[in-house]
């Protein structure tokens, strides 16, 4: 085996990286060997010891240096990758019902720091987000396929986190025939996407549980109305429990999606195209309402510095979907931003409901499903909290 260069650590951060926090930042760095290539595998040390703390990836030119895959001494090889896909596969068995599609990793919380894959069917949809599993793709991506089995797959490694640490952004086909359209169940809902013009790896799967409690939740005949909906999960699942659904987004490719997904399912939802405020407010204005609504704004905050701000959209945001909202009626608030705590959420719905003259119960908070995990060591690993509310 290549003898790997030496990252070491300062002091203080020893302890913290030692109890399986996965990330380094640059400030942790004491110290790292001279001519190493961004992604390369190291090994970490700390300052004065040559007792191994851990193993991973470095970039010298990325906004978090290091990433951590192991506390052990072991090879970063294909053995490595199928055994954590393998692990993977083995921590979801049995958790997921009643749907064809699941998320296989969960980056770090399955301990491929850099690496998403979710699956649909017989499709593999694949992100891959730094200078090391770039360095690896042909291990990680073998590994996939010998694991998962996946009949074909395809790339959507195009998110910002690779233009940080100084790469390319990737599409395409990673191995056998994807379709054009990507089809898979989830309950009684036939669904789809095109894998290239989907957001992010196609599908929203972290908001089953919640498409879930929405839906048994609605009364036939009575109106839904689905906020920031993109293709309309929560739209379909209330559909199919005999709601009257509408949708909002501004993604036009998305609402087309949504109107093909209902045609194809038999099923009726009305979309609305344009900013979701401005279309709560002419919701509003029409003197609309609705039994259940949802409230679930793409990432507002990718740093604490945006968390005022996203909380004021919230705040008006759900201040108007109260008003809407019939007495007895749920209204769920959603944010997939780590930054963005339960509190945040349940202050702003505390001021909206003080501007909507009404009050509202807590029934329940949730958070992502079993196949997106959330590990102790690792806090960024939550990020999906919703709250559901009952008006008074």
């Amino acid at each position: 085996m290549k003898k790997s260069p030496t990252v070491t650590l300062q002091a203080q951060a020893v302890r913290r990286i030692a109890g399986r926090y996965p990330f380094g930042h640059s400030g942790d760095i004491a110290r790292a060997d001279d001519g190493i290539q961004p992604g390369e595998v190291v090994n970490v040390r700390a300052e004065g010891s040559t007792r191994l703390i851990a193993r991973g990836y470095f970039n010298p030119q990325g906004a978090t240096p290091l990433r951590l895959l192991t506390w052990q001494d072991e090879d970063i090889d294909l053995k490595f990758y199928r055994a954590r896909v393998k692990a993977a596969l083995a921590r979801r068995e049995g958790r997921i019902q009643n749907t064809d599609a699941m998320r296989v990793l969960h980056a770090e919380a399955d301990g491929l720091p850099g690496v998403i894959a979710d699956r649909f069917g017989s499709v593999l949809s694949v992100q891959l987000r730094n200078a090391g599993v770039e360095r690896h793709r042909d291990l990680i991506v073998k590994a996939l396929k010998d694991e998962t089995r996946a009949a074909s797959a395809f790339e959507r490694s195009d998110t910002g986190e690779r233009r940080k640490e100084g790469l390319d952004l990737v599409t395409g086909t990673l191995w056998g025939d994807v379709p054009e359209r990507v089809e898979f169940f989830e309950d009684d809902l036939n669904l789809h996407f095109a894998p290239m013009d989907a957001q992010k790896t196609g599908f929203f799967l972290d908001q089953r549980d919640n498409r879930r409690l929405m839906a048994s939740l609605v009364r036939p005949g009575a109106g839904f109305l689905d906020v920031y909906s993109y293709t309309g999960g929560f739209s379909l699942h209330a559909a199919k429990a005999g709601a009257k659904a509408t949708a909002i987004d501004k993604d036009n490719v998305a609402l087309a999606a949504l109107e093909q997904a209902a045609r194809s399912n038999g099923l009726q939802v009305g979309v609305r195209w344009g900013d979701a405020l401005e279309a709560l407010a002419a919701l509003e204005k029409d003197r609309r309402t609705f039994s259940a609504i949802v409230l679930d704004p793409p990432t507002l905050a990718k740093r604490r510095d945006d968390v005022p701000r996203a909380k004021r959209i919230f705040t008006d945001g759900a201040a108007s979907a109260l008003r809407m909202l019939e007495s007895g009626g749920h209204l769920m608030i959603s944010t997939c931003a780590h930054y963005i705590r339960v509190d945040d959420l349940l202050d702003a719905a505390r001021v909206a409901a003080a501007e909507a003259n009404t009050d509202a119960e807590v029934l329940d908070v949730t958070y992502q499903p079993a196949d997106h995990p959330h590990l102790l060591s690792v806090p960024e690993s939550l990020y999906l909290k919703s709250i559901l509310l009952r008006k008074a």
